[in-house]
């Protein structure tokens, strides 16, 4: 097959963690895992993904949002083979739908010639992941806070204070969005409701300030962590800290299910590789193999590399 014999361009699209406790569907962080999707035009007018790509047209989140994209931009999306390296494990509340959707969009704007403002691109990508604060922290990169009415959404970049790390312990056990959702009760009474809401905007604060002694209060939750935690072993262990060695106590500043799980989500100062391997022990005791990353923020966002 002919093609121009070189990668045309490249997108970069980071992975995302998100409610951190209370802020559930508003608060997410980028973080430095990453989607990165090279794209070579060819003369066919066929679009061609690696030989070892497993997903199905109809579970390929590049290509749903890619197609959308290109409508909205007024072009056809053919004659593009793809190449895909991807860091963020997939069904594990780290952002890897998003990531994708945000990056089909991204090659279409660069197809296009046009870059479409964030409010567009929003249009194109909600209705596909149904969720507001992955999307907001893979486009925009660095903290952010999402909002939502009816089929729309807007997102703000927080300025932040923290410094800190994010050790991410990810089970081998996958958990997908619907299900994590499904379990959730449909209503709450006020007190749970008011006890979070009080949590969010400290979360907000502390991120905001640099206040690292407010997280372990922040980011407590009532309203869906205790119900997604019951469906990985080991997970509510990790949350409830148990058997956590005490010389690394003063440097978890945090422990939340990320996303919908089943990755666990930890905010340190300090000790990271202990904090990763008692998340991965814990779970382990469990008879759940896991693995751990050490990760930092990413500020920047979806970009053309």
């Amino acid at each position: 097959m002919e093609s121009n014999g070189k990668r045309d361009f490249t997108v970069k699209i980071p992975g995302s963690t998100s409610n951190l406790g209370p802020g559930f569907d508003t608060v997410s962080a980028a973080l430095s895992l990453y989607l990165t999707l090279g794209v070579e035009r060819i003369t066919t007018e066929t679009i061609e993904w690696p030989k070892d790509w497993g997903l199905k047209d109809s579970e390929n989140m590049i290509l749903a949002s890619l197609r959308q994209a290109c409508q909205w931009l007024g072009i056809e999306a053919k004659g593009l083979r793809f190449t895909v390296k991807n860091e963020i494990p997939l069904k594990r509340g780290l952002g890897s739908s998003a990531a994708a959707i945000i990056g089909g969009i991204k090659v279409a704007e660069h197809l296009a010639g046009r870059q479409l403002d964030d409010q567009e691109i929003f249009r194109i990508a909600y209705p596909l992941e149904k969720h507001p604060d992955n999307l907001a922290a893979s486009l925009l990169g660095g903290w952010v806070i999402s909002r939502t009415e009816g089929s729309l959404m807007e997102a703000e970049r927080l300025p932040a204070g923290l410094d800190c790390r994010f050790v991410v312990a990810i089970p081998e056990t996958v958990v997908s969005t619907e299900r994590a959702r499904s379990i959730l009760p449909s209503q709450f009474g006020i007190e749970d409701v008011v006890y979070n809401l009080q949590r969010s905007t400290l979360l907000v604060h502390a991120v905001t300030s640099g206040r690292r002694d407010l997280l372990s209060t922040a980011t407590q939750d009532r309203l869906h962590q205790s119900y997604r935690a019951s469906l990985v072993p080991g997970l509510p262990a990790v949350l409830a800290r148990e058997a956590l060695p005490e010389y690394v106590e003063g440097s978890l500043l945090s422990v939340t299910v990320s996303g919908s799980g089943s990755t666990v989500l930890a905010i340190a100062d300090g000790h990271w590789e202990e904090i990763g391997r008692w998340m991965v022990s814990t779970f382990g005791r469990e008879g759940i193999e896991a693995e751990f990353r050490i990760l930092d923020l990413e500020t920047r966002g979806a970009a053309i590399v």
